[in-house]
């Protein structure tokens, strides 16, 4: 087990990519706080953890409140003692042309997707630096942040833009402390924010991929548990794009005349 015994907070831990990467690190060996805006969906995930055989805890989350980022951290402390590892999933996007963002949607945004980021990472470091122990921050960001990803919004282009160079920045100034800041952007990935039941929209969301689909969530941890391992040690800075060789092939979309 790579991550035995390390304690790894997961904010949108309960579906989607987070989910998986909840279980997956559960198998690894971490014991994991499973941080989501509903409750009911951390306790499930939980208690699938438990059934595992592994620990666990939930904590309802909206990671826009900074006064309950500081209440996660103190529920991991009072769970377990130590924290090792934070992976910055939860994230909001509104499909939105430029036209039609109003300031609160822009703000929305950013606030969950980018400015939580940053701010819990912050606190977190400055608890790894408390415990003189390494730790691992690992965001969660998107081929949005580097190409065009039509009809996600404008908003979460720019977050996850965001996100790309936040971690650079973060992994650049926390390296003297033990602290390894990287990012794992996938392309077009089966989950809550992209699962659609109409098949051009399908069709589109794969077009350009080598393999023709969309990834699974589970395919982001392997990557997370290398990032997460004493084994990238010396690793830091650095964003993994994991979208099945779009990025190499991408031309250029058109607009899509159907309703995701």
């Amino acid at each position: 087990m790579k991550l035995k015994d390390k304690v790894a907070i997961i904010t949108g831990g309960s579906s989607g990519i987070g989910h998986a990467l909840s279980i997956g690190f559960a198998k690894e060996g971490a014991k994991i706080v499973v941080a989501a805006l509903h409750e009911e969906g951390c306790i499930e995930v939980v208690n699938e953890i438990k059934e595992m055989g592994g620990e666990a805890i939930p904590f309802a989350l909206d990671v826009s409140d900074l006064g309950k980022q500081e209440e996660v951290l103190e529920a991991t402390l009072n769970a377990f003692g130590k924290m090792d590892i934070l992976i910055n999933d939860a994230a909001y996007s509104r499909r939105e042309k430029v036209l039609e963002v109003t300031p609160e949607s822009w703000d929305r945004q950013m606030d969950v997707s980018l400015k939580a980021l940053f701010f819990l990472s912050q606190s977190f470091s400055k608890q790894i630096i408390k415990q003189k122990s390494h730790g691992r921050i690992i965001n969660i960001g998107s081929v949005a942040g580097v190409m065009d990803f039509h009809p996600v919004s404008i908003a979460y282009h720019a977050a996850k833009a965001g996100t790309i160079h936040v971690t650079r920045v973060m992994g650049a100034d926390l390296a003297k402390y033990n602290i390894t800041v990287n990012c794992i952007s996938p392309g077009s990935t089966v989950s809550p924010m992209s699962k659609s039941q109409n098949k051009k929209y399908y069709d589109y969301m794969t077009q350009g991929i080598p393999e023709h689909r969309m990834a699974e969530p589970e395919e982001m941890v392997p990557p997370a548990v290398m990032f997460a391992s004493d084994e990238a040690e010396y690793i830091t800075g650095q964003t993994l794009f994991v979208e099945g060789g779009a990025l190499a092939v991408y031309l250029g979309r058109e607009e899509p005349d159907f309703e995701a």
